[in-house]
């Protein structure tokens, strides 16, 4: 039996470990499992969740698994939920679609960083409404954080690093 403080990383830990053998993996699973519009469109849906797995380079790979690690850290309870799973699934195939339908400027990505944003929102959400300000900082610092990268993009550094 898993005690209290170990329940929950099962699935977080098995994230992490697929993200980090994708890395490894290289170019050729990024290019098999990248979003890429044309092979979206010509019936390679798995792309839609597939893509959230596969990251430009290890700088990325580690910032999004640093970030999922904090979501973690800051939502235990999101991570405690059978609801996680279906969550996490609903997420990545929701961003894919979105790729898909509102940005056809947008050829391929790859990351995990949208899904990273709705894991966010999901378990803070709660936590901000039970009166919690740790999360409503978090809630503000990541809103800002996305309407800075919407408005601006990403920085010189950020892009240089990635």
């Amino acid at each position: 039996m898993i005690g209290p403080v170990w329940r929950g990383w099962g699935l977080f830990l098995l994230l992490a470990v697929a993200m980090l053998l994708l890395q490894l993996a290289g170019e050729p699973a990024r290019a098999l499992l990248r979003f890429e519009r044309e092979a979206v469109l010509a019936g390679e849906f798995w792309r839609l969740l597939t893509a959230h797995l596969v990251h430009l380079g290890w700088a990325h790979c580690l910032l999004n698994l640093a970030g999922l690690l904090l979501c973690r850290l800051l939502c235990p309870e999101l991570f405690r939920d059978r609801r996680w799973l279906p969550a996490l699934l609903v997420l990545m195939a929701g961003t894919g679609i979105l790729l898909l339908v509102a940005a056809p400027q947008v050829a391929d990505y790859v990351g995990f960083s949208g899904v990273l944003y709705g894991l966010f929102l999901l378990g803070l959400w709660p936590q901000l409404r039970r009166g919690d300000r740790i999360a409503l900082l978090a809630l503000g610092i990541l809103a800002g954080r996305a309407l800075w990268q919407l408005l601006a993009g990403a920085s010189v550094e950020e892009e240089g690093m990635i």
